[in-house]
C-alpha cells in the first residue's frame, strides 16, 4: 500500500468499527438475537425466515436461520471494501454472498446477500437479503469473513500458520525485509515472504510461483488503447499471492467450475485454474467475459490491511476486532477494543502574536484567555463587516465551515465527522452532553441536521432544533438537510421527520434543483429496480414530498 493508502486504512481501523458496535453486535449474537446483532450494526434486514421456508423449503429455512445465528456484522463491515481516496467510506454499489454453509452450491442455492451503500457520503447502513444464487449472485465471501463461528480461519486466509503470521514473527514484531529472501521452510508465511522479495525485485512469474501459481505473463491483446495492460501494472497489482490458490480452488471445487476470475480493475482481469498441484493463470483479453465463471471477491485476494498495518506499526494487536484478534494472536489476552472516539481538549491557536487556548465549553466553541469585554469587541467588529483573526477567527470558521481552521482544529472535526459518518449516535450525544458546540460545520458547509442521514435522527433532530439549529440550513451549495436526505438515500423516516419539523420541500439549492426534482433524479440513479426495497423507499419519499408541495 502506499502511504495515504495506510492512512486512510488506519482511520478505518479507527472508526468504521466503532468499539461499542463490536460489543453489541457480540452481545446480541450470542443472546441468539440475530436481528439485535444487525440492529447493533446497522444492517437493515429485508429476511423472512418463515417465507423462506415457504418458498424453498423447511430445510433451507433451518440452515439461512443457522447462519443468521452466527452472523457477526462488526466482523463483516470490518472485512468490506472500502471507497479509499482519502475516504474511510465503504465501497458503493456492490453486491456480497455470504457463503452458503454448504458443499457445493448451484443456481438453485438460496443465500443471504449484503448490498453495500449506493453512494459514498451516504449512510453507511447495509442491507442483508436472501435469494437463489441465479438472481445476480454477488462475489462470495467466505464465513471467516462473517460467521463469528468461523472467525478462527482468518489465520489460514492471511496466509499464516502455527507458528506466525507472514512479514510478522512470532512475537508479532515485524520481519525485515532483507530478510524475506532468506525465509527458511516450505510454510506459507515464509512462501510469502519470498515471493514478496521476488516481487520487489520484478521476478515476475517467480513470484507467482513461489506462491503456488503459474502464472502466463504474456500481456493480453487489445483493439482499444485504454484496455492495454502494461506490465507495470501487472507488478503493481497488490494481491495477497499466498492466500490466491487455496482460495481459488475452494471456490472453483464450490461451484463445481472449471477456473475463478479476479477483476484486479476495469481492464486487468484474470483467470485461475487449477491444475493438479499447481494454479495455473492467465491475463484475459478485453472480450473475454467468462460470466459463467465464479468471482474472487476483493477481500479474498488483497493484502490484508491488518498485516499491513500490524507490519508498519500503525496499529497493535489490542487495536483488532476481537475476534480478529482471537484468530491472528490466540496468545494476546482478550477484551474489548479500545475506546477511541474524538476528545475535545482545548487547543492553542496563535492569535495577537501569542498562543491562546480555544475549546468548546456549554455548547459553544469559546475563546478561553480573553476577557468578556474583549470577546464583545470583536463580536461588534464582526457584526460592522471587520475581519476577525486568531482565536475568534477559529471560532467562525467552527461554524462556517469557510474560514481555515487551525490544524488541531481541524483533526478535531475531522475525527468528529468520521465518528458521524460510520453511525455513532452515542459517542456523539456524548460529546454534545460534555459541550460540543453543535452548530459545527464540515468543509461543505454541511450541519449536524445535514448530516443526519448516517445517525439516529430519531434522537438527535429534536436536540439539534432545541439547540438552535435551523431546519432550511444551507451548504455551501445552498443545499438544506432535506435535499442530502432525498440526494443521498435518506431513508423515508428520515425524510417524514424533517418534512414535519417544518422542512421547505420547494427550496431549491444553487443549482435551481427542489426537492422533487431531486426525487426524480434519484430515481433514475439509484433505484432501477422497480419491484426492490429501495424504490418502495423512493415511492414513500415521493409522496411524503407531494403531500407537502
Amino acid at each position: 500500500m502506499t502511504g495515504a493508502e495506510l492512512t486512510v486504512w488506519q482511520r478505518v481501523r479507527r472508526y468504521a468499527v466503532p468499539p461499542r458496535m463490536i460489543a453489541e453486535c457480540t452481545d446480541r449474537r450470542l443472546a441468539g438475537d440475530w436481528r439485535g446483532a444487525c440492529a447493533a450494526g446497522r444492517v437493515d434486514t429485508d429476511v423472512d425466515l418463515a417465507d423462506v421456508g415457504r418458498r424453498f423449503g423447511s430445510a433451507t429455512a433451518e440452515r439461512v436461520g443457522a447462519e443468521l445465528a452466527g452472523f457477526a456484522p462488526d466482523l463483516l463491515r470490518w472485512h468490506l471494501p472500502r471507497a479509499l481516496g482519502g475516504r474511510t467510506s465503504l465501497a458503493t454499489a456492490l453486491v456480497f454472498t455470504l457463503a452458503p454453509r454448504v458443499g457445493v452450491v448451484d443456481q438453485d442455492t438460496v443465500a443471504l446477500q449484503v448490498e453495500l451503500p449506493k453512494t459514498v457520503d451516504g449512510s453507511q447502513r447495509l442491507r442483508l437479503t436472501v435469494a437463489p444464487l441465479g438472481k445476480a449472485p454477488g462475489p462470495e465471501l467466505p464465513g471467516h469473513l462473517w460467521h463469528g463461528d468461523e472467525a478462527a480461519g482468518l489465520r489460514e486466509a492471511y496466509g499464516g500458520d502455527a507458528q506466525r503470521l507472514p512479514f510478522l514473527t512470532p512475537d508479532g514484531a515485524p520481519v525485515p525485509f532483507d530478510g524475506f529472501a532468506t525465509a527458511r521452510g516450505d510454510g506459507a508465511p515464509a512462501r510469502a515472504e519470498r515471493s514478496a522479495h521476488l516481487l520487489a525485485a520484478d521476478h515476475l512469474v517467480e513470484a507467482w510461483r513461489e506462491a503456488g501459481l503459474e502464472l502466463d505473463d504474456t500481456l493480453p491483446a487489445f483493439r482499444y488503447s485504454h484496455y492495454r495492460v502494461t506490465r507495470e501494472q501487472v507488478l503493481g497489482h497488490r494481491s495477497h499471492l499466498i492466500a490466491l490458490a487455496p482460495a481459488v480452488r475452494a471456490l472453483a471445487r464450490r461451484y463445481a467450475a472449471e477456473g475463478v476470475v479476479l477483476n484486479a480493475d476495469w481492464r486487468l482481469r484474470f483467470l485461475f485454474t487449477p491444475d493438479g498441484d499447481t494454479v495455473r493463470v492467465r491475463m484475459l483479453g478485453e472480450d473475454e467475459r467468462r460470466s459463467e465463471l465464479p468471482v474472487l471477491a476483493e477481500p479474498r485476494y488483497r493484502v490484508p490491511p491488518d498485516l499491513e498495518l500490524l507490519y508498519r506499526g500503525l496499529i497493535a494487536p489490542a487495536d483488532l476486532h476481537p475476534l480478529v484478534r482471537a484468530a491472528l494472536f490466540p496468545g494476546v489476552p482478550d477484551g474489548p477494543v479500545a475506546a477511541r472516539g474524538p476528545a475535545f481538549a482545548p487547543v492553542r491557536v496563535r492569535c495577537r502574536g501569542q498562543w491562546h487556548r480555544i475549546g468548546n465549553a456549554g455548547g459553544r466553541l469559546v475563546p478561553l484567555d480573553h476577557t468578556p469585554e474583549e470577546v464583545q469587541r470583536e463580536q461588534a467588529l464582526k457584526a460592522l463587516g471587520g475581519k476577525v483573526a486568531g482565536c475568534f477567527a477559529a471560532q467562525q470558521g467552527w461554524t462556517d465551515g469557510r474560514t481555515r481552521l487551525p490544524r488541531a482544529l481541524r483533526d478535531q472535526r475531522r475525527e468528529l465527522m468520521q465518528t458521524i459518518l460510520h453511525g455513532d449516535t452515542q459517542t456523539l450525544l456524548a460529546l454534545l452532553d460534555t459541550g460540543l458546540d453543535p452548530h459545527v460545520r464540515d468543509g461543505r458547509g454541511s450541519t449536524l441536521l445535514h448530516l443526519l442521514r448516517c445517525l439516529d435522527h430519531e434522537v438527535l433532530l429534536p436536540r439539534l432544533l432545541a439547540a438552535g439549529l435551523p431546519i432550511d440550513a444551507r451548504d455551501h451549495r445552498k443545499r438544506t438537510p432535506l435535499h442530502v436526505a432525498v440526494g443521498w438515500v435518506g431513508t423515508p423516516a428520515l425524510v417524514l421527520a424533517l418534512l414535519k419539523a417544518g422542512a421547505d420541500p420547494k427550496a431549491e439549492d444553487d443549482n435551481g434543483t427542489s426537492v422533487s426534482d431531486l426525487v426524480e433524479y434519484k430515481g433514475m440513479e439509484y433505484y432501477e429496480d422497480e419491484s426492490g426495497e429501495n424504490h418502495r423507499d423512493l415511492k414513500l419519499i415521493a409522496k411524503y414530498i407531494e403531500e407537502r408541495t
